[in-house]
This record gives structure tokens, C-alpha cells and sequence, in this order.
């Protein structure tokens, strides 16, 4: 790995567009009275999952780790940490967000304590995490992911060269089947990176951590239910394999994607998921339970007082009788082009429009389509303006340079968040 010098600015990374001037303009105007594509969060509803997911994993026994990159904004970060009894640990997927979260208010506060930075480290990223961590002082300690050996290599050498007091503390990512990141708990690689751990004092294992994206494909608690299972069995599996190699600890076994976590506050819990003693104390994490999409609702998950929050502010801009289809002006940049189970790219729910559904997208354009197994389907016109459901909140939420919040079914504007952009 190449050392690089950073030149990262982050706080001139984070303080446009202007959150006051934004609200100024927008707080009080009506729905219809939007530019579009608009993003529109539910203030409400993204409070309430918040609070249910929280004060269910307090009452399963277990921690609980708020993952903040489907939104990245100070004010949905707030409503997470503040849901119930509180939490004060962090999940993060860019360095703009790590210094938002230090900017917030939260860590001076006391209220965040813990942030991971999730994606396993890169050299270039290192200085700037090390800089994060002086400024959060000993408020806050900034965790890292950790994949392979040549990374703790270059955690190593950063260490020497910042003059870093404490050591790096890192969770240990472990593939569990789903090959996006990770190492498998016992794979030829897990056991160069923990012996390469074990070697360095400079570094030290604070947990292990998997992302089962894989329980996507749920359908039912019981399915969703053997994903999380498996989380469980693969972070204790890697950490049984560490001892195995001489290295222990206290360590946090992190699970969760927002299916299993679901499952584990719906089902079985921190208890008896796994049939196998625990060598570590199980945390979970989410971050889409937030909000929701169209990929949660068809996991079958979304259940009693949790529901979607996101949803797409459209403008039908064309029609085409000779087909049957109408043209909006929200395409692959406002919806994003990820699919699921669900047909098409958005489901419309605005009242009167339900049936119609985002079935093609391009850059700019979306094809609206009547669903096939809707019995009756209003007509659209030129000038209608529809909220769309997406499948994936997170990229969905990432193209756009504010969200405008509504409260509960309202259609009126009362606040503007700014998220933190850039990597």
C-alpha cells in the first residue's frame, strides 16, 4: 500500500448548501408548491422506527449500534441517538460523516461515545482518522475495519509517523457468505490478518462485525430469523478461530443489516439465536430501519408501528395513450436504479395514484406503468405530482443535496435537512 498525505479539508467538505437559508425558503410551502424531484422524509414515522428498534433491543438485553449513512445528516443522527433509552454508539461509511457526527454536538455532549468507520481502511484515509480522533479527545474513540493483513501494515506505519499515543482499535470484519467484504472466520486470510494483529501492539481488536446483506432475501421472520443465525455464527466462529491463534480479549460481536435485526428484536434475540456460547458480547446494528424502502416492506419485517419514511415528490411531465404510460421527471438520479423483489425502480402512493409504479428509469426520466396485478388504476395527467416509494433508501437518499422533512401525513414543509456529501 502507497502512504499518501491527505488534504482533506472536511469541515469546507460539509458547510454547503446552508441549511438556514434552505429553511427559510422551503419551511411552510406546501408539497405541491415543490421544485421536483424532491426528497421527503417523514419526520414522524422515521422517529417512531427509530424509537421501536431501540427500546426493543433494550428490552431483548442487547446494545445497539446506529449505522447514520442512509440519511447522513446531524438531525436524523440526533433522532437516532436520542430513540428510548438512548445510543451512544455510532456506525459511519464516509469520513465526511465521522466529522459531521464530531461537528453535531453529539460527542461534546456525551451522547455518542464510540464511532466506527466501516469500510475496512484504506492508507489514504488514515491521517484524517487520526485527526478525528484527536479532536473527539477522550470523548470519543474512532474504531476502524479491518480485512486483511497489509491494512494493519499500514496502521502500523501511520501510528509511527502521527506519533499516535493509544493504539488503533479495529473491528474485524468477517465474511459470512455474502463476498462483498471480509474475510470467511477461517479462511487462510483471517488467520494472516489476526496473526499479523497479534504481532503489532500498535493494534488492537475491539470486536468482530458482519453485514449479512444477503437476509434481503427474507420473507418471512423463521428466513430472516436463520440469517441472523448465521451473523451470529459467523463473528463467534472468527472469534473462537482468534483464540485458536493465541490472541483474547473483551471482545463486541456486531450483527446486524436491517432484516436481521428486525428478526432479532421480532424473534429470538441476543439469546438464543446461536446454539453456541458466545465468545464476546453480542451487539446489533442497523441503519436503513430508519427510514425503510420498498427491499424492507418485501422482507415482510415492516410490521406494527414501523413504516416507510422516504418517499420521492415526482411530477408526471408527459403521457403516451398509445401505450398506456406517462413520463415523471424522477429517473435513475433521484430513484437510483437498484431493484428487488418489488416490479420496477419506485411504487407510487400519493392517494388516487396507487397501482402506478416507477417502471423504467434513465438519467433524468422515469416511465410510469400501471401494475399488472392492480385491479383498477386512475388515470394520471400532465402536471399530477406523486410520491414515489423507492427499493433502496440509501442510494436513493445520496442524490440529493437536501431532504424537506414533513411531519406525520402533513403536506406542508417544516424543516430542511442538509446531508454530509462526499467520501
Amino acid at each position: 500500500m502507497t502512504a499518501v498525505t491527505s488534504t482533506f479539508t472536511p469541515l469546507e467538505e460539509m458547510r454547503y448548501p446552508n441549511k438556514k437559508v434552505l429553511a427559510d425558503e422551503f419551511v411552510g410551502r406546501k408539497l405541491s408548491e415543490l421544485r421536483t424531484p424532491a426528497c421527503i422524509i417523514d419526520r414522524r414515522a422515521f422517529k417512531t422506527n427509530c424509537e421501536v428498534m431501540v427500546e426493543q433491543t433494550h428490552d431483548k438485553g442487547m446494545n445497539f449500534r446506529a449505522h447514520i449513512k442512509t440519511h447522513k445528516t446531524p438531525d436524523g443522527t440526533r433522532l437516532q441517538v436520542e430513540a428510548g433509552p438512548g445510543v451512544s454508539s455510532l456506525v459511519t461509511s464516509t469520513l465526511p460523516e465521522v466529522w459531521g457526527v464530531l461537528e453535531s454536538g453529539l460527542v461534546a455532549d456525551g451522547k455518542v461515545v464510540d464511532i466506527l468507520y466501516s469500510l475496512p481502511v484504506g492508507e489514504g484515509v488514515i491521517e484524517d482518522l487520526n485527526a478525528a480522533q484527536e479532536k473527539a479527545g477522550n470523548k470519543c474513540s474512532i474504531r476502524v475495519m479491518v480485512d486483511h493483513p497489509l491494512q494493519i501494515a499500514a496502521l502500523q506505519r501511520w501510528h509511527k509517523r502521527l506519533n499516535r499515543r493509544k493504539p488503533w482499535s479495529v473491528f474485524v470484519k468477517v465474511d459470512g457468505g455474502g463476498k462483498r467484504a471480509g474475510a470467511p472466520p477461517r479462511s487462510a486470510q483471517m488467520k494472516a490478518l489476526i496473526e499479523e494483529i497479534a504481532k503489532t501492539p500498535q493494534v488492537e481488536i475491539f470486536g468482530f462485525y458482519s453485514h449479512f446483506g444477503q437476509s434481503y432475501q427474507s420473507r418471512s421472520l423463521d428466513k430472516a430469523g436463520e440469517f441472523y443465525a448465521g451473523e451470529i455464527e459467523c463473528v463467534n466462529d472468527a472469534a473462537a478461530f482468534a483464540r485458536t491463534l493465541g490472541v483474547s480479549g473483551d471482545w463486541i460481536l456486531s450483527v446486524g443489516a436491517t432484516p436481521t435485526a428486525h428478526a432479532a428484536v421480532l424473534g429470538a434475540g441476543g439469546k438464543d439465536a446461536s446454539g453456541a456460547a458466545l465468545n464476546g458480547t453480542l451487539e446489533l446494528h442497523a441503519g436503513c430501519y430508519c427510514l425503510n424502502d420498498l427491499q424492507q416492506l418485501a422482507t415482510g419485517m415492516i410490521t406494527g408501528p414501523r413504516k416507510n419514511a422516504l418517499s420521492v415528490l415526482a411530477t408526471v411531465v408527459s403521457s403516451y395513450a398509445d401505450r398506456g404510460e406517462a413520463l415523471c421527471d424522477s429517473g435513475a438520479l433521484a430513484m437510483s436504479k437498484d431493484t428487488g423483489p418489488s416490479p420496477g425502480f419506485g411504487h407510487v402512493v400519493s392517494k388516487g395514484h396507487e397501482g402506478w409504479i416507477l417502471g423504467g428509469v434513465s438519467q433524468e426520466h422515469g416511465i410510469l406503468r400501471r401494475d399488472q396485478d392492480a385491479k383498477q388504476v386512475a388515470e394520471l395527467s400532465i402536471g399530477d405530482k406523486l410520491r414515489i416509494v423507492p427499493n433502496h433508501a440509501c442510494l436513493c437518499c445520496a442524490c440529493f443535496p437536501w431532504f424537506y422533512i414533513v411531519d406525520g401525513n402533513g403536506d406542508e414543509v417544516v424543516d430542511v435537512w442538509v446531508p454530509w456529501k462526499g467520501w
